[in-house]
């Protein structure tokens, strides 16, 4: 690759841009798009430094971007034992004591992406299972939605965790009939183990935003937003956004949503602060995050109406008071930061709404962009909502692939279920949403999501809520502009516009010439990143 980070592309042009849809070259110089037209210009406006990239029947767009993700948890996870395809508790059982026995005496074993839906038991293990694992290793395994772990009995013994412990605020220890924990620890009662896993040094955050850079380039994203910065190591993760964003290193774009408790620290800490040195284009704090429920796939998450085949109500799940979720909205807000809030049921989704309409109503601001994370549940009712308050929607649409039949037959029922992800319902109301894999909870796979926004197909092969289905072209804005405008980045990327950042995927396959059900799967060609090839080859 020339050194200048000049390139030009000739070829099938997909510029999301819609003065100009369509082009046959795109010229790339000093990492800025200075061309967008005709190939031969195109070809002429390079000039003799530039490296020409014949796409030969593949096609160009502008690079995903991924509006929420967990890069650092991403790193991790690939360094940890990968549970996501065991079918039974023995499979569990056998993997982890597989790495026990490379793992000196003493040192943790941890796993990750364990479905329970998916298992043969159908349930989550327990300490006796992860016992059996290893008696001489503390063990702790986390589940495919990050949202409870399970932890072995030494790991319990380490955290000083027994019957006498209290559930923490916002979380539960799972408890056998006799009283005694049995292991699984849900929600924010996490902490009581995860504070006792090694510690992790800024190094080893780095490593690990370095294990996931490789995954997000694969895929084709050049832009992620770590949507709970300080969530996995607290300081730390802000010490190695700061440490990359003055050094560099890293080709994929960073941004940051801070996890409350973080951000109030570096407004007034001895940390890096929120004035990250270097390229703000490349590592940037963005916005304030909250949580205001779990997961629908463990039952955490706060719905309006009782679970599939409950009938206890399942609005008890919300984590903050809305009092304290008011105070804490507020803070953030009349400091003019945005805001994003894990929204999945629609309970927690009404209270979200609530915090936004009051901060709104006593320090009022256009613009704000103020975002709810998955938004997995919303109603016709709270998509109005949305759209009078002028807030904005991260859609976790892959949901729809991964949970969707169970969501239809375990979770929420047939009605609900087809209405999960409701993107055609927020396009009619002009709502402003992107897209994402909330990796590591999926793979990354803009494609996947893209995809599954086109033809609403469940991994099992059900159509779910075919009403909900937008076309390939919204999906694919909603990966790029609509993504990049969530983050108040319009301007920068999202489309091949001249004066826009050189960020380019392409794809071996046009999405709008395939089989719906195609879309999935084609593969990524080539990624570029300010005009350099960082993934695939010329």
């Amino acid at each position: 690759m020339t050194s200048n980070n000049s390139c030009v592309l000739l070829g099938k042009i997909y510029t999301i841009d819609d003065s100009r849809p369509e082009a046959g070259g795109v010229a790339i110089h000093h990492g800025r798009i200075s061309y967008v037209g005709d190939a031969n210009e195109a070809r002429r406006q390079g000039g003799p430094q530039a490296e020409v990239i014949d796409l030969a029947g593949r096609v160009a767009l502008p690079g995903f971007v991924e509006s929420h993700s967990h890069p650092i948890l991403l790193g991790r996870y690939l360094e940890e034992v990968d549970c996501r395809y065991c079918s039974s508790l023995e499979e569990i059982t056998e993997t982890l004591q597989q790495r026990a026995k490379e793992t000196p005496p003493g040192q943790w074993v941890v796993g990750n992406g364990y479905d329970h839906t998916l298992l043969k038991e159908s349930r989550h293990p327990t300490r006796s299972e992860l016992d059996r694992a290893s008696d001489e290793h503390p063990v702790l395994l986390r589940n495919i939605t990050v949202h409870n772990v399970v932890a072995n009995s030494r790991a319990l013994g380490l955290a000083g965790v027994t019957s006498k412990t209290p559930d923490p605020g916002g979380g539960r220890i799972g408890r056998d009939a006799s009283g005694e924990p049995d292991g699984v620890l849900w929600e924010w009662a996490q902490d009581l183990v995860n504070s006792h896993l090694p510690e992790t040094s800024v190094e080893d955050v780095r490593r690990q935003l370095a294990n996931a850079t490789e995954e997000y380039l694969s895929a084709g994203v050049t832009s992620v937003v770590d949507a709970a910065l300080g969530l996995a190591n607290g300081m730390r993760d802000a010490e190695a956004y700061a440490r990359v964003a003055g050094e560099g290193g890293l080709a994929v774009r960073l941004g940051a949503a801070i996890v409350y408790p973080l951000w109030k620290e570096l407004q007034g800490g001895d940390g890096p602060g929120l004035e990250w040195p270097g390229d703000p284009e490349r590592v940037r704090p963005l916005a304030v995050k909250f949580f205001q429920d779990g997961s629908i796939q463990i039952r955490t998450a706060a719905l309006r109406q009782p679970y599939y085949g409950e009938t206890e109500p399942a609005d008890h799940h919300l984590i903050w008071p809305q009092e304290e979720l008011d105070r804490m909205v507020a803070d953030a807000h009349s400091s003019g930061w945005q805001i994003w809030t894990h929204g999945n049921g629609d309970a927690a989704i009404e209270s979200i709404l609530d915090a936004y309409e009051k901060a709104l109503t006593s320090d009022p601001r256009t613009n704000h962009r103020h975002r709810i994370e998955h938004c997995q549940t919303a109603g016709e009712d709270q998509l109005d909502r949305i759209s009078d308050s002028g807030v904005a929607v991260s859609f976790f649409a892959p949901h729809v692939w991964y949970w969707g039949d169970r969501h239809h037959k375990l979770f929420l029922g047939p009605e609900r279920a087809a209405r999960i992800d409701p993107l055609a319902s927020a396009l009619r109301r002009d709502i402003r949403f992107g897209l994402h894999n909330d990796s590591p909870v999926t793979p990354i796979s803009p494609l996947l999501s893209v995809g599954t926004a086109v033809s609403r197909l469940t991994s099992g092969g059900r159509v779910l809520g075919t009403e909900q289905a937008i076309t390939v072209s919204q999906a694919l804005r909603s990966m790029t502009l609509d993504s990049a405008y969530l983050a108040f980045e319009e301007e920068l990327k999202g489309t091949l516009t001249e004066g826009k950042l050189g960020d380019v995927v392409v794809l071996d396959a046009d999405p709008h010439e395939v089989d719906l059900q195609e879309i999935k799967d084609i593969p990524v060609a080539m990624t570029i990143v300010g005009g350099e090839v960082v993934y695939g080859a010329a």
